[in-house]
């Protein structure tokens, strides 16, 4: 329980000197991991101690090697980590540079990946459906949204590419089906009433 203890005084000094504003959401974990191996005995509390240990370790080197983050106006009612978490966070990751081709090439490539899909699709059209043919309304539909809204209809697309996917996945038998799922019974057959 010592050990513990020392946990839940230390976070709450970091706390109190706003050092919880580096990571916000690193330090909400370790604040819970902390609670969880309070509440823990046995094996199972060694284990979280040590993993307790180990990532207060590591947030202290952190914060050794980071400035101190400077004081973030605090709203009425609003804990500090939503304040810290409202705040923009930078969009460059220095680990990962940004690579401007790369985005253009993508919206590119999903403009002509939609127009492809939509050609596809209207020339399927049937041209002896009546107005109201579920297949003719369906591409009726499609044409007018990318009339309207092509980035809509890009969205739309990938979405309806989704769910194929998960479709083909799931015939395939590597999703399991909704028969399948854990602590359902499998569907019975019914019995043919005679007569």
């Amino acid at each position: 329980m010592d050990g513990n203890r020392a946990d839940a005084d230390r976070l709450a000094q970091w706390r109190g000197q706003q050092l919880d504003r580096l990571d916000p959401v690193q330090f909400a974990f370790l604040e819970a991991l902390q609670r969880r191996a309070q509440l823990a005995s046995g094996s199972l509390r060694g284990v979280l101690d040590a993993r307790l240990e180990a990532l207060l370790a590591a947030y202290a080197e952190r914060m050794a090697a980071a400035p101190v983050p400077t004081a973030l106006p605090k709203t009425a009612g609003t804990p500090d980590t939503l304040a810290a978490l409202a705040q923009p966070r930078p969009t460059h990751n220095p680990d990962y540079p940004a690579l401007p081709a790369l985005a253009e090439f993508r919206s590119a490539w999903a403009a002509l990946r939609t127009a492809g899909q939509v050609r596809q699709t209207l020339a399927q059209a049937p041209s002896d459906g009546g107005p109201l043919n579920s297949s003719v309304l369906v591409h009726r539909a499609l044409g007018w949204m990318g009339e309207v809204s092509p980035a809509y209809l890009e969205h739309f697309l990938a979405y309806v590419d989704n769910l194929a996917w998960l479709e083909q996945m799931q015939q395939r038998g590597t999703l399991p089906s909704r028969d399948s799922a854990p602590g359902r019974a499998p569907a019975k057959p019914r019995a043919r009433r005679r007569s």
